[in-house]
């Protein structure tokens, strides 16, 4: 009769070290059937994960926030971002204004249009003699006669007094207390007073003098740099300011009639400046042909 530990399929049958005792080898072989067990509970857990996953299509909520924390940089998240709902803008009426009691220019007028000032007024003297300038300049090259020369050369000399005047008078002093550059208007003044040398000069030379032609040409260039620096420098710094410009105007014309020419030489400057009525001459025409 053969014995238990022969038959087939016992641990004894199966040990491979028949010198190894019978309960050593049980033991392994209890062991092994455990862990083949266990790796095929765990082999079908996976299994059911991975095919739960395909039917689906997604990853659990945990993996993946996970993993898109981990690999999604700051400016990635800021750019898949969703966009934000537009807000409905519901329109909206403004209160409406009462009608004016009564329409007058001042409140009709477009906003582009403004009351002559002070520096409209300064600018049509620079006009002025500007173009005199120029026509004094026509007649010395054609060596006109020497009383016709003298005429146009006095006419100069009395509108630049007259605008001298109302300027150190009344427009400098205005600017000094709204707080215009201090150096600038001193700089005006000292070039006032080089033009005052000139035109005594002129007005004590005679037309047959070699450098009286000379005298006045050099005198409209004194003018030119002057009037540039006003037109570019002080009379913008004049506009912002909290200048009265329009009240100053009327000031500067009243103490300009008191020291205008007599009605002859009036009538010789409106002749001389006739033809160049409606445009910019002389002096400032190349800074009126840029603006």
């Amino acid at each position: 009769m053969a014995d238990d530990k022969t038959k087939r399929g016992s641990p004894d049958n199966k040990r491979l070290n028949k010198s190894e005792p019978y309960e050593v080898a049980y033991a392994k072989s209890k062991r092994a059937k455990a862990a083949t067990a266990k790796a095929t509970k765990t082999s079908a857990k996976s299994a059911a994960k991975k095919s739960a996953k395909k039917a689906t299509g997604k990853a659990s909520p945990r993996s993946s926030s996970t993993t898109r924390a981990k690999s999604v940089s700051p400016a990635m998240k800021r750019t898949n971002a969703a966009p934000a709902a537009k807000k409905s803008r519901v329109p909206t009426r403004a209160t409406p204004k009462p009608p004016k009691a009564e329409k007058t220019a001042e409140n009709t007028a477009p906003k582009t249009m403004r009351e002559a000032d002070a520096v409209d007024l300064l600018t049509d003297d620079h006009l002025e003699v500007g173009a005199l300038f120029k026509q004094y300049e026509k007649l010395a090259k054609k060596e006109a006669p020497a009383n016709q020369r003298r005429t146009l050369a006095q006419t100069i000399c009395d509108m630049l007094k007259a605008h001298t005047t109302i300027e150190e008078e009344i427009f400098y002093p205005a600017a000094r207390r709204a707080g215009i550059d201090a150096d600038l208007l001193d700089e005006a003044d000292i070039e006032h007073a080089s033009a005052k040398d000139l035109i005594a000069q002129i007005e004590g030379g005679n037309p047959g003098d070699d450098h009286y032609d000379a005298k006045v040409k050099v005198l409209g260039e004194y003018i030119t740099h002057h009037v540039v620096e006003e037109h570019t420098e002080m009379f913008p710094k004049c506009r912002r300011s909290a200048m009265d410009l329009v009240g100053l105007r009327g000031e500067m014309e009243a103490r300009k009639l008191s020291i205008a020419p007599n009605e002859g030489e009036a009538a010789s400057t409106s002749e001389a400046v006739n033809d160049n009525r409606g445009k910019p001459t002389g002096i400032l025409a190349s800074l009126f042909s840029k603006a």
